[in-house]
This record gives structure tokens, C-alpha cells and sequence, in this order.
């Protein structure tokens, strides 16, 4: 029965072939989408196993800046002799933002030269070598400069992974692929915050946190060995026989004529995104970027995208999630730092079934209004549970437990709306750019959502 089944296909690639010889005309740029290879929505062994291992990248990002928050509260006195203050947790927290403002803009702009799979590399060095500084910390100083370190890596992760995945995954299972990096990221913020909750009595318990990091990165650093250099930077290189391998082991059940139609696609969308390399200087594209109408359009789209998922403050809900619910008085914080981070995680699968029916800008206009609705929850209830505090959180005041249920009942309608929207929508920028700017693009965004992310690190806690 599957001869029988992947015969007809096999005609039907070969006649698709013929057509395209006929009607292509030099020059020209084809749809991908509109070259399908046999089987090619089957996720095989070898694509499972590569996009697991490309993904982990995403689940560091997300264990990295989800594990501050459980671990900062369970430093105590270790470091300075006394709690730390909330502008130390700021700085501490806001750290591994600057780093990855640089990640993601170093790393994204060497993309191309250095290839997808060194940058991957790269970034599980800083990853790794942050872990171990600030596990191994004895001043709040070393523990800044780790997570520092750290952010490199995170930077680095966030523009690469999401386009290393999309320049190896088959066309047809492209968003599913894309999708399994997105989810990674709160994943890892869930695990994260999942064992902090349990280690509330273990001694060390915030060294063992953060030194856990060094686990999956030590096995993405292995893994990576076995993986290949995305096709394109392999075409950019010259080594057009070994982008055609890496092709037959992703479409591993393709003809030979669909895989060098897809090789062919491949070096045409090559040749014709560093075009704009090869006939400008550095500072001439630079310039071209934001005056040129169509690149700067597509630039602030998607890099305000980012920066609104930022500015609705989820993040604080992960990085601060000890310090805001012990304020609300719970006995074990770090449980109720599991409360956005299991929602974000439910509704950001609900959201990736439906953005493909629904359309990016559907979902984030029908679903969007929830965050408004949660927030504004939020905005009232804080509001009368904080008048006997002068609508401040007070450490050690027991608010009524009616109060803080209606506060964390909006916590969770926010992210419910954030988790089906923000959460995911923003990692599919590459869609929006133009090929040619599509990596300088990224990086652009990402950057921006990092220096977002930055102004809300720093201005949370203190007044």
C-alpha cells in the first residue's frame, strides 16, 4: 500500500517539474509553498531529532529568564548580608536583558557570515558560562556580571533558533516547526518556576536553580555537533553539494528532481537576498533600511509587535513572581508564580492551533481585547484590596483572601489573552520581512523587544 500511495506523487512532482521548466523565466522568485515534495508534512526521526535540538535553544531562553524569578527571592542574606532591595533585584534581573540586547544584535548581524549553527554554539558557551557564574557567586557583583553573560546567550538564541528552524524545516511543516521553538520558551519558564516551587526548603536552593541551566545547554552543545549548517549559509559558502544532502535528509522521501527544485529555489532566494550585500556599502544599507518605504514599514511593524508584547508586562509576572505573590501573602511564592506561567503555556498551544485558520492579525484583533480585559480586572482590584495601604503592596500585611483572589482571577484573564496573542505572534517576524533584510530585520526587532523588556526590568518594583 505505500508503494501505492507514493507513486501518484511521484508522477504528480515530476509533471509540477516539467510545468516550472516551462513557464519559469530567469529571474524570477518561486513559492516555495507551490513545490511540494513526497511526504513531505511527515515528521521523521531525523526532523524530530533536529528540531528538538534546535528548540532547546527556545527552552533556555525561556528556563533563563523564568528562573529569576523563583531564585532571586531565595537568596536572602547570602550575598550582601541582608535581603536584597528591589532595585537589586532590578539591576540583577534587568542584567540579563543588556546581554541580550547585544546577543541578539551581534549575533543576528554575524548570522550570515558565521552560519546558524556556530551562533547556536556561541550562544550555549554564554549560556553555560553564565550558569556557572552565578551558581558559583559570592557577591551580588558576580552574580550581575553572570546573568550578563547569560543574556548573551539568550539574545543570541531568540534571533537564531526561530531562523535556523525556518531554513530547515519542510515547507508544509514549516509553522509547526517554527511553532515548537515558541512553545519551548514559556515551557522552560514553567519548569523553571515548576522546580523553584518544590526547592523552597532545600539549602543552596537558588545556586542549584540557576546552575541547572548548564544542563541543557551542555546537551544542545553536543547535539549541535550532529546537526548540518542551514542550506542557505551552505549555498553562501559555495557548498552547494552539501546544502543538496542536507535537502534529501529533510525531505527524505522526495524525488531527486523535487530535491534539486528545491535546491534551485533555495539558491535563487540566496542570490537574491544578498543582492542588496554585493551592490551597497554597510552604512548605504543601513540607511536603506529606514528610507526605504517598504523595509521600513516592515521593520516598525514587527519591531513594535514586540515591543507591545513587552510593554503589557507579562514578563514581570516571571522575573518578579516571588516578590509579588509573597506580597499577596501566599505561603509558597514560587507556586503562585505557576499560575501565569501554566496558563501562558495552555493558551500559547491554543493560540498555534489557531493562527493558521484564523491569520495573525485575526487572532491578535479577536483575542487581543482579553489583555485589556484582564489588565483593567487587575487595575480595579489592586485598587481597593491596596486601600489600607495607602495602594501599596505592603510586605507581611494580610490582605483579604476575597481580594487577592479577584487580583490573580485577572492575573490569569491577562495572560490567557497574552498567551494566545503576543506569546507566539511575535516570533513569526520573518514573515513580514522582505528576504533580502530578513535576518538584519529580525535581529532589529528582536533588539528592540529586548530594550523594552529592559525599561519594564528596571521600573517594576521601585516607584
Amino acid at each position: 500500500m505505500a508503494s501505492m500511495d507514493i507513486a501518484p506523487d511521484r508522477r504528480a512532482s515530476t509533471a509540477s517539474v516539467t510545468s516550472w521548466n516551462v513557464t519559469h523565466e530567469p529571474g524570477d522568485l518561486i513559492d516555495e509553498s507551490l513545490i511540494v515534495a513526497e511526504g513531505e508534512d511527515r515528521m521523521t526521526p531525523y526532523l524530530v531529532y533536529l528540531i528538538i535540538s534546535a528548540a532547546l535553544g527556545g527552552f533556555l531562553y525561556g528556563y533563563d529568564t523564568g528562573v529569576v524569578g523563583v531564585a532571586l527571592p531565595y537568596v536572602g542574606t547570602e550575598l550582601t548580608g541582608k535581603i536584597l532591595t528591589y532595585p537589586q533585584q532590578e539591576i540583577a534581573t534587568a542584567a540579563t536583558t543588556i546581554g541580550s540586547i547585544f546577543g541578539a544584535a551581534i549575533l543576528g548581524a554575524f548570522a550570515d557570515r558565521w552560519g546558524r549553527k556556530r551562533c547556536l554554539l556561541i550562544s550555549d558557551l554564554f549560556f553555560t558560562a553564565g550558569a556557572i557564574i552565578i551558581a558559583s557567586s559570592f557577591s551580588l557583583a558576580q552574580l550581575i556580571v553572570g546573568r550578563l553573560v547569560l543574556g548573551v546567550g539568550v539574545g543570541g538564541a531568540a534571533v537564531i533558533c526561530p531562523l535556523y528552524i525556518t531554513e530547515l524545516a519542510p515547507t508544509a511543516a514549516r509553522g509547526r516547526c517554527v511553532g515548537t521553538n515558541g512553545f519551548c520558551i514559556p515551557f522552560g519558564q514553567t519548569v523553571a518556576v515548576a522546580i523553584g516551587s518544590g526547592m523552597q526548603h532545600v539549602h543552596g536552593n537558588w545556586r542549584i536553580l540557576f546552575g541547572l541551566g548548564v544542563v541543557p545547554s551542555m546537551v544542545q552543545l553536543c547535539l549541535m555537533h550532529q546537526l548540518p549548517e542551514s542550506p542557505r549559509v551552505l549555498i553562501l559558502r559555495g557548498q552547494d553539494d552539501k546544502a543538496r544532502e542536507v535537502l534529501r535528509k529533510v525531505y527524505k522521501y522526495a524525488s531527486e528532481d523535487i530535491i534539486e527544485l528545491k535546491l534551485k529555489v533555495v539558491k535563487d532566494t540566496v542570490s537574491a537576498t544578498t543582492t542588496l550585500q554585493r551592490t551597497t556599502t554597510f552604512w548605504e544599507r543601513t540607511t536603506k533600511l529606514w528610507t526605504h518605504k517598504p523595509y521600513r514599514r516592515s521593520i516598525f511593524a514587527v519591531s513594535l509587535i514586540q515591543v507591545f508584547g513587552q510593554f503589557t508586562g507579562y514578563n514581570t509576572l516571571l522575573y518578579y513572581a516571588g516578590t509579588l505573590f509573597g506580597l499577596l501573602g501566599l505561603s509558597n511564592p514560587s507556586v503562585g508564580g505557576l499560575i501565569p506561567s501554566i496558563t501562558n503555556t495552555f493558551f500559547l498551544l491554543c493560540g498555534m492551533v489557531m493562527v493558521d485558520r484564523v491569520g495573525r492579525r485575526g487572532l491578535l484583533m479577536r483575542l487581543g481585547p482579553i489583555m485589556v480585559i484582564g489588565l483593567t480586572w487587575c487595575l480595579v482590584s489592586f485598587y481597593y484590596m491596596c486601600k489600607p495601604t495607602g495602594h501599596v503592596l505592603v510586605d507581611g500585611y494580610q490582605y483579604p483572601q476575597k481580594d487577592v483572589g479577584l487580583v490573580i482571577a485577572g492575573i490569569v484573564i491577562f495572560v490567557v489573552g497574552f498567551g494566545s496573542t503576543y506569546a507566539h505572534l511575535c516570533w513569526y517576524q520573518s514573515e513580514y520581512l522582505a528576504l533580502e533584510i530578513r535576518a538584519v530585520g529580525s535581529a532589529v526587532s528582536t533588539t528592540a523587544s529586548f530594550t523594552a523588556n529592559l525599561v519594564v526590568a528596571v521600573s517594576f518594583l521601585s516607584e
